[in-house]
């Protein structure tokens, strides 16, 4: 769904080839490590978080509760390109099918198709690699306190509460943790680091941001506060600006970037693009009806302007997980929903 471009202009975020391991039926990774026939597949997602989509249809999700990333194809197989299922976070410098993840929810993607994941019960940033292997990229294991994080120390050995990440056009990591946004390097090294709670032009409800998501374009950077329910925007130039004031999100607050220049945030019972300080309902709640409730937590956009979400909910009426589209014109699909018992 195509929305009017803002003032100021902004492209969608980079969506190049995805890990070659589930680019087909037949194709190799790029080290011949594993291909998609010989990924495990599942029956089903229970509590998707972020997700990102590949330009061949992709779709890469962090599922919290199965503890693994998974792939979703084209024909709707799910098929695990990291985590075995178990909790926990063994298996750096190996396939990232035998490694473990505890409780994974953001995803990010860099422009070489690795895969950025926040194993935020391991307090770690884990990174699996074009030759299908993982690696810890930020966090070494231990949650974060009060200390001062100091520019140029390795990532991978400082204590951090991931709770979401980004990748900006020049390769920087951005990291979410409690009340800062820690910016990483390719190589691994702090290049930056801003709390939120005393950044200029940011007027935290509560104190507390509590950022839970973010994203990036055009060297703009956007940052989902669940505890203050407000979204910043920090602008290429490094102000910082408040663009709304009540972001409520359910479960997993997602948000992308679509082509046009929309904001998509997965904000309370509805997918909301905001343009111009206005919103848009996308798609509300009752779009699919009380028995198969899609209540928007990670959203991706093809470039082709298709917006993926998916959904994790429960309620008096029913509860289950859900993947769905709104089409360029503007028609919500319902892709899969898994009912629980």
């Amino acid at each position: 769904m195509k929305l009017r471009r803002r003032a100021h202009t902004m492209v969608a975020i980079a969506l190049g080839l995805s890990l070659a391991a589930v680019a087909s039926s037949t194709s190799s990774g790029a080290a011949g490590t594993a291909t998609s026939s010989t990924l495990a597949t599942v029956p089903r997602l229970e509590r998707p978080a972020g997700m990102v989509i590949a330009p061949n249809g992709v779709l890469f999700i962090a599922d919290e509760q199965l503890n693994q990333v998974i792939a979703r194809l084209a024909d709707g197989k799910l098929l695990v390109v990291a985590g075995t299922g178990t909790a926990g976070d063994g298996g750096d410098g190996g396939l990232a099918t035998d490694a473990q993840l505890s409780a994974p929810d953001g995803l990010a993607r860099a422009s070489d198709g690795a895969l950025y994941v926040t194993d935020e019960d391991s307090n770690r940033v884990r990174e699996i690699l074009l030759n299908d292997k993982i690696a810890t990229f930020a966090g070494d294991g231990s949650k974060k306190t009060g200390a001062a994080l100091a520019v140029g120390t390795p990532a991978a050995r400082v204590a951090l509460s991931p709770s979401a990440v980004a990748v900006g056009s020049g390769g920087t990591v951005y990291v979410a943790s409690e009340n800062e946004i820690v910016m990483v390097s390719p190589v691994g090294l702090i290049s930056g680091v801003v709390n939120l709670a005393t950044t200029p032009g940011v007027k935290l409800r509560y104190g507390n941001c509590d950022p839970q998501a973010l994203a990036t374009a055009s060297g703009n950077l956007f940052i989902g506060c669940a505890n203050s329910e407000q979204l910043i925007e920090r602008l290429a130039s490094g102000r910082y600006v408040m663009i709304q004031r009540l972001y409520r999100p359910h479960d997993y607050p997602g948000i992308a970037l679509e082509a046009g220049g929309a904001v998509l945030i997965a904000n309370h019972e509805s997918l909301l693009g905001l343009i111009d300080g206005k919103s848009i309902d996308l798609i509300k709640l009752d779009t699919f009806g009380k028995k198969t409730l899609v209540v928007p937590s990670g959203v991706a956009v093809s470039a082709n302007g298709t917006i993926f979400i998916d959904s994790q909910y429960g309620d008096g009426f029913t509860s289950g997980s859900a993947l769905a589209k709104v089409t360029p014109a503007g028609a919500p699909v319902l892709l899969n929903y898994w009912k629980m018992s």
